[in-house]
């Protein structure tokens, strides 16, 4: 096999699980607080723990981490720092009745980010050609733990500011830096984010069967899960229909000066709000399954238009990369979603989410087939 094919390796893999459960330790703090200030500190948590993610990910593309001793040694040192990092997140606001675990976030995610920014530095500072956007980047990008670790050493307000601040200066650095030459293999790239995907997918199906599973199967129960799985499903259908093949495609046929951006806007950047969209999904389900023949909540409801609304417009803002067309079906499916949880009180919660189900399963529709219709033209006019 080419290093132009490379996949995810074993070692990826075992990261992996930690991750797993870092995206469950974030459903459960969203699901603490549904205010719009709550479900806000979640997502910045859960930006916090995807650049960390996504560190290993540039990381891994430009250096098999398997193939040597020392960057497998180095990845598994950093697994006990990123397993504890995990489990501090629901209380890593300091709210809540359990024990304040800010500062064991802040340590623990400085230690891991550091260790990941040198391993990938490892090869980019050898070469001239990707030495100075690995620097341009690393020089902004090594501050952003620092504010983390200081933010988890403080309370409040304070911390709230500086881990924002952090996330800012990630993104900063990623629009400074992406722009100059980095080694990425597309096949490995790619192939790491919709991992992701079907990771935070299984976060919704876990969702739906631990919760049928503690109030025992029924009619009703079974109903509930029905309608959550179908939504799951019709997200896979979404996003796996075509979505992993184009942007792959497009990161491979980039500029080398150019792949790196590529690589930002269609991955780093683009795939956060769908997984945060599949996430927001995930805790609404678990609710509506508990008692599927309740109207969802107004916090739910709210949660429910939100996830879905991120998770579309994530999936416009790839298409927008891509082809600089947006489909205008998953506008339509946007309102329609809206209006439905507009009247949502009125309507069981099973009901609801079908409908949801059945919106998106329409809006894929007329999407695939455009798709299947501009894949068949092209292929018409090479030929």
């Amino acid at each position: 096999m080419s290093d132009d094919e490379r996949h995810a390796s074993n070692l990826e893999l075992f990261l992996d699980l930690v991750f797993v459960f870092a995206v469950t330790q974030i459903a459960s703090l969203i699901d603490s607080d549904l205010t719009a200030a709550g479900v806000a500190r979640g997502v910045l948590i859960a930006a916090l723990v995807w650049w960390q993610w996504s560190q290993f990910t540039w990381a891994g593309s430009a250096i098999n981490l398997q193939r040597r001793v020392s960057t497998r040694v180095l990845v598994l040192c950093t697994i006990p720092a990123t397993l504890t990092m995990a489990v501090s997140i629901p209380h890593a606001f300091g709210a809540g009745d359990g024990p304040d675990t800010g500062a064991w976030f802040g340590i623990a995610y400085l230690v891991v980010q550091l260790l990941v920014l040198a391993m990938q530095g490892t090869m980019a500072m050898r070469d001239s050609a990707t030495r100075k956007a690995f620097i341009d980047y690393t020089s902004l990008a090594s501050i952003a733990p620092v504010l983390v670790a200081a933010g988890g050493l403080t309370h409040d307000g304070v911390r709230l500011g500086l881990w924002i601040a952090a996330a800012a200066v990630d993104v900063v650095a990623a629009l400074r830096g992406a722009s100059g030459e980095w080694v990425i293999n597309p096949v490995h790239f790619a192939e790491r984010h919709t991992l992701f995907v079907i990771i935070s997918l299984g976060e919704a199906v876990i969702a739906i069967g631990a919760t049928a599973s503690g109030v025992g199967l029924d009619r009703t129960t079974f109903t509930g899960l029905v309608a959550g799985s179908a939504v799951a499903c019709v997200l896979w259908w979404v996003y796996f229909a075509f979505t992993p093949a184009v942007t792959e495609h497009t990161l491979r046929h980039a500029e080398t000066r150019q792949r790196g951006k590529a690589a930002r806007d269609l991955f780093t950047f683009g795939h956060f709000p769908i997984v945060m969209g599949i996430l927001g999904y995930a805790v609404v389900v678990k609710h509506m399954v508990a008692d599927p023949n309740a109207p969802l909540s107004a916090a739910d409801r709210w949660l429910l238009f939100a996830g879905m609304a991120v998770f579309i417009g994530g999936c416009l803002n790839i298409q927008w990369h891509v082809v600089h067309r947006l489909a205008p079906e998953r506008f339509v499916a946007i309102a329609a979603i809206g209006a439905v949880l507009l009247i949502g009180d009125s309507l069981d919660g099973w009901a609801v989410v079908g409908v949801v189900a059945i919106v998106l399963a329409v809006m894929q529709a007329i999407t695939w087939r455009r798709f299947r219709a501009g894949a068949l033209a092209a292929v018409a006019e090479i030929r």
